[in-house]
């Protein structure tokens, strides 16, 4: 019989401390002064374009100095035919694929309407660009080379036609946001994918990414689920596994926990939808099974145990439908609320991360921060998706991936650029909380089609951006590393454990 291996030392989990949000990490909590509905969705337009109209001046006036220092037009209407200038509003794409609420409102609805389509994009569309006085046409080949959606904003510098329409040769977006306390965060520079910080030989502590659960889908996802947590809480393995689990500091759950309810695919039973549809005409309860959020409470409590958890709600989850979504109740998930390293946030969420020990609960005030010499490392911004999934439908996927259009977000310093306009939202007054004030460290998408990963530098700024794949689908777990943000995913089934770089 083989000898039972002996760890040289305790494998203990290392520590992060989760640190309160700044100006420019907001919460997307919606609080009560933001609770009305009665505010018209255009001010969010005028909002953004307010905020990001002098950042796309100055960057505008240094990138086209060599056409002759052309002039920024303050208005879109006030455009002079064939003199060269520049001129910054919020784009419109005008197109015929696009749901029109006019449209439903009259459609026959003795006639079942047909299912919305994947794109609507088209060859018929139509770039705009509007601000408060109105709107003008875009034309030019430099729109066909750069992905667009509606409610980017954008500087454009072109000549207006001799038929009205304003013929762009140059496109000037805001950039990537400035970073927070460049002096004091970690250097960056060795993106090597190793586990260690070479200088010091200090271990990597690693934050954990997961989405698309879909607890309650079928019994193959419930297995997969407890492999998962077995990995994270070092019950399956071999040594280096556990000891490489240990280097987790937390998980980031991004999204659609719960399978949506209802028959997911296939046949429909009939005769159950007959009965479901008398239920709904009577007032009767339709029935419905708590177990798969018991399911997802067992799992969540096993690891709170060992680990922070951050869950966001996602689209199939028991959460509003518009954005941002807000937290999860935490009475719903048992007895995991009961820990305080436990946080259900909102849909998007800025999470700011600072490495060391500072209690049980992962959490430091800012008095005790500054008593300690502590400086925040690093700061994410986690989604479960929907906008990305959105703003798919106006590109063509052969042309613009994904993982490109996530990038963009960063340079158009926006998360949710199409909403309101086909991307459900809160009716915000005074703000637009999705504007992008600060880079993230971390910019991690969940329920993605596959798993994607990039690094997106701009000057002295950076940023991860990581696409996350559904684990019920795919199995797979991503890791970033804290100090030299990189990538690693761990590929988990009822039967599989591997690891890549």
């Amino acid at each position: 019989m083989e000898p039972v291996v002996i760890p040289p030392s305790t494998v203990t989990r290392l520590p992060t401390a989760v640190l309160p949000p700044t100006d420019s990490t907001p919460s997307f909590t919606i609080q009560s002064i933001n609770k009305s509905f009665k505010h018209q969705y255009a001010n969010i337009y005028f909002v953004r374009l307010r905020l990001l109209k002098p950042c796309i001046e100055k960057e505008a006036t240094k990138k086209w100095k060599d056409y002759g220092n052309p002039k920024l037009v303050p208005r879109v209407l006030d455009v002079i035919k064939g003199q060269v200038c520049f001129i910054i509003g919020t784009v419109y794409m005008d197109m015929p694929l696009k749901p029109n609420v006019l449209v439903d409102i009259g459609r026959d609805h003795t006639i079942p309407a047909p299912p919305p389509p994947e794109k609507i994009h088209s060859q018929d569309d139509r770039v705009m660009l509007e601000d408060e006085s109105g709107r003008i046409r875009l034309i030019g080949k430099v729109l066909e080379d750069t992905p667009l959606v509606t409610g980017v904003i954008v500087g454009v510098l072109g000549a207006e036609t001799s038929n009205g329409d304003f013929e762009a040769i140059g496109l000037c977006f805001p950039g990537m946001a400035p970073l927070a306390g460049e002096d004091d965060r970690m250097d960056t520079d060795d993106i090597s994918g190793t586990s260690t910080d070479s200088s010091s030989g200090a271990k990597n502590e690693y934050v954990a990414f997961i989405s698309g659960l879909d607890i309650g889908s079928s019994p193959v996802s419930e297995a997969q689920t407890q492999v998962l947590v077995d990995y994270l809480t070092g019950a399956c393995g071999d040594l280096d596994g556990q000891c490489f689990a240990s280097q987790i500091s937390r998980l980031v759950v991004l999204g659609n926990s719960l399978a949506p309810l209802g028959p997911a695919g296939g046949a429909v039973d009939e005769e159950k939808e007959r009965e479901d549809k008398k239920s709904r005409r009577h007032g009767n309860d339709i029935s419905f099974s708590p177990h798969p959020v018991q399911n997802l409470s067992a799992h969540l409590h096993d690891l709170s145990q060992s680990m922070a958890i951050h869950i966001l709600p996602g689209e199939s989850d028991p959460s509003g439908t518009i954005l941002p979504q807000q937290a999860l109740p935490r009475a719903m998930l048992g007895h995991a609320s009961s820990f305080a390293s436990f946080s259900c946030e909102t849909n998007p969420t800025y999470i700011r991360l600072s490495s060391g020990a500072h209690g049980g609960d992962g959490n430091v005030d800012s008095a005790s921060l500054a008593s300690s010499g502590t400086t925040p490392i690093r700061t994410i911004l986690a989604t479960s998706g929907q906008p990305l999934n959105d703003m798919c439908k106006y590109v063509p996927t052969v042309a613009t991936t994904r993982l490109t259009l996530a990038e963009a977000t960063l340079k158009w310093r926006h998360i949710a650029p199409t909403a309101p306009d086909t991307l459900w939202c809160h009716p915000f007054f005074t703000i637009d909380p999705f504007v992008i004030a600060e880079t993230p460290d971390i910019y991690a998408i969940g329920c993605q089609p596959r798993f994607a990963t990039r690094l997106v530098e701009e000057g002295k700024r950076r940023s991860r951006v990581i696409l996350v794949p559904s684990f019920a689908q795919t199995g797979i777990l991503v890791l970033v590393g804290l100090k030299s943000l990189d990538v690693r995913i761990v590929r988990l089934t009822d039967d599989i454990l591997a690891h890549s770089a």
